[in-house]
């Protein structure tokens, strides 16, 4: 492996939020083979994700450890004590949360400009951390945020999430951008009843209403990739249609309505090289391409311990934000073709009452409606018309209470 200046561990991160790190194998001569592996020799090495920014709120930061490659995932770092203070004398605490390794601080509080912060952390078996100072960037705000019907690069039809955004004031400045989409269900078949298993021996079935709403669903997603832009080679701090987000027409995310909330943070230079940095390692093809994922240095260390290696960076920014909703009929017309579907097999069955007994209490289907005429041989002769849950059930993706910043 050719030595690329960073010293590679056995360190691995699980794929959530910016520092998801995605290992791919490709296997040669077209042939798939499993294959295990196993940690020989492993470092622990604390991961803190801490972003402090210009909003008056409760700040948060994550603490976690790395974890093997035959690990399931990263194990979080509990029982911390976690401070952040400024140089002009104040200190804000932060407490875990129910979630482990999730910790908010005590008060709200937002980073001010000219000032430095730092981090520390203390964790329950007497270690300590630090962070460099870092201080709070210029303040850009997002100007628009729009949807457009394109064609993307490999010639796929569908909505691209545009932003625009300027800063007079300032030259250039880096930036990092994160989302979140949200995105409306409807069940393919719509039913005011459901099966109720009365008895198993006898087999007993019997309708009756249905008591939570199945129909109409929504689901929220933040983004995990890292989205970066750099105006400072421009002649002025201006994004001019930057492209956010694209989903192909076909996605079922925007087969009926679809929202999406940009927020931008204009952070420093050496936030920017750090993600920049990961997201090259993280975008690494192969397992064993020259750059492998490995240690990342960021603005942390260790006070205890100088060969001890942290992960993350302290960062402060200043944030924007803008939400656009739009429809699947604002871009398409139903010519272009069938819509994206959560599920592709919904046909509808007719099963008898022993097996359809079965089928309920297992949770693999749910009433659709009763039929007319007495059934067939390929839907079976059952008394009523069934279809797996998730065809009739919109909770399997997502949930049946409507967002508070929800528009129709």
């Amino acid at each position: 492996m050719m030595n690329t200046g960073m010293r590679h561990k056995n360190l691995k991160l699980k794929k959530v939020s910016v520092f998801s790190l995605v290992l791919t194998v490709f296997l040669f001569c077209g042939c798939v083979e499993e294959i295990d592996f196993e940690t020989e020799t492993f470092e622990s090495a604390l991961v803190v994700e801490a972003t402090i920014t210009n909003e008056t709120k409760p700040q948060k930061i994550k603490l976690s450890r790395t974890f093997r490659f035959e690990e399931d995932g990263p194990s979080a770092e509990t029982n911390a004590t976690v401070l952040v203070k400024d140089n002009m004398g104040n200190q804000f605490s932060f407490e875990e949360t129910d979630v482990p390794g999730i910790y908010q601080s005590t008060t709200t509080f937002s980073a001010q400009p000219d000032r430095d912060y730092e981090l520390s952390i203390t964790t329950a078996n007497g270690r300590s951390y630090g962070s460099d100072p870092t201080a709070l960037a210029s303040i850009s705000q997002i100007d628009n945020l729009y949807a457009q019907r394109e064609t993307n690069e490999n010639g796929a039809l569908g909505v691209a999430i545009f932003l625009d955004s300027y800063n007079p004031d300032t030259q250039g400045s880096y930036y990092r951008f994160e989302f979140e989409e949200t995105y409306k269900i409807v069940s393919r078949y719509f039913a005011h009843k459901d099966i109720e298993v009365v008895s198993y021996n006898p087999p007993k079935v019997k309708l009756v209403r249905k008591n939570r709403e199945e129909y109409t669903c929504y689901n929220t997603i933040p983004s995990t990739n890292i989205l970066l832009a750099n105006t400072n080679p421009l002649s002025e701090d201006r994004l001019s249609q930057f492209q956010i987000r694209f989903l192909k027409r076909e996605n079922p995310k925007i087969s009926t309505r679809y929202s999406l909330l940009a927020k931008q943070f204009v952070i420093s230079r050496d936030a920017y090289v750090f993600y920049e940095t990961l997201k090259d390692f993280s975008g690494s093809e192969s397992l064993f391409s020259q750059v492998q994922p490995g240690f990342i240095s960021g603005n942390l260390f260790s006070t205890s311990n100088d060969n001890e290696k942290v992960i993350g960076f302290f960062e402060l920014a200043a944030v924007s934000s803008k939400r656009v909703f739009f429809n699947y009929s604002d871009y398409f017309s139903p010519e272009e073709g069938p819509l994206g579907l959560f599920v592709e097999d919904c046909e509808l069955n007719r099963p008898e009452v022993p097996a359809l007994v079965n089928l309920v209490g297992s949770g693999a289907v749910k009433f659709v409606e009763e039929p007319i005429g007495p059934g067939n041989d390929d839907i079976g002769y059952g008394p009523y018309l069934v279809a797996p849950v998730p065809c009739v059930d919109c909770t399997v993706f997502g949930t049946n209470v409507v967002p508070e910043f929800w528009e129709e």
